[in-house]
């Protein structure tokens, strides 16, 4: 884990990289990473519908694995882009990339519809990296995507990993939430819902889900200005999490930040 790069390009290219995406989620994040890191889980991290590679470009950074990331968009192939969600562009993806300081060999970049990926690709995925620490679903915001992204996420992810659904809370895409209300009412999936944050929902293994739990509720409430709240999401507890934004990025420097017990 490497927190350093984490705050550099919050403090810096951070803004300069177009997309969608809070600075404040981090307060989460880095938290989060530092629990992986003392379980022993270092493994590389993915994202389906990267664009410009704001969120991806920090999970990267953050979590410093040399080989395996995975970035996973359409680009070009705006056939696919369904929702009109955003062009996603490569060379400025990986433009952004250089300038941040991501090492081109550490992302394999997929030019792929979500949709189209086999169950051959996503285990040959799976058998390369042992298993993504996170992986963030921000692809077609249409239910049937994101039932779609987040199964295929559930697959290639880490029991210890954590998921992220971005727009969860965004009211231009109901899509997201439909699609989450079809997963969980229909299904028993494997990953479930432990956090809401800043438009994202988090979800973890269900086997890790007490855990973890236990583990935030102790450990978040050291931060300054993280407002937290118990619900009940599809039968599982969550936590509903409101940073203090009028304090920028304040948390950074706070050494209740990173600290894991």
């Amino acid at each position: 884990m490497n927190a350093d790069a984490l705050r550099s390009y919050l403090r810096t290219h951070f803004n300069d990289v177009q997309g969608w995406s809070s600075p404040w989620l981090w307060q989460l994040i880095g938290p989060l990473a530092a629990r992986q890191a003392a379980l022993g889980l270092r493994a590389p991290v993915a994202e389906i519908g990267v664009f410009q590679g704001k969120f991806f470009i920090g999970l990267t950074l953050l979590q410093g694995v040399p080989r395996g990331n995975h970035a996973i968009d359409v680009f070009d192939m705006q056939a696919f882009n369904l929702d009109k969600a955003g062009a996603g562009d490569l060379k400025a993806f990986q433009a952004n990339l250089a300038r941040c300081g991501v090492p081109a060999e550490s992302v394999t970049i997929l030019r792929a519809d979500s949709m189209t990926l086999t169950d051959q690709q996503l285990n040959a995925i799976r058998a390369h990296t042992g298993g993504f620490s996170f992986f963030s679903v921000d692809g077609c915001h249409l239910p049937q995507h994101t039932v779609n992204d987040i199964m295929a996420a559930m697959r290639v992810t880490a029991p210890q990993g954590i998921i992220f659904v971005d727009d969860f809370t965004n009211q231009d895409w109901p899509g997201v939430q439909e699609g989450v209300a079809r997963l969980y009412l229909l299904d028993t999936p494997r990953f479930v819902p432990l956090a809401v944050i800043h438009n994202k929902l988090v979800l973890c293994h269900l086997s890790w889900h007490a855990q973890w739990l236990d583990w935030m509720r102790s450990a978040l409430r050291r931060q300054a200005g993280l407002v937290i709240k118990e619900v009940t999401m599809y039968g599982y507890t969550c936590l509903s999490l409101k940073p203090d934004t009028s304090r920028g990025l304040a948390y950074l420097d706070d050494p209740a930040w990173l600290a894991v017990e």
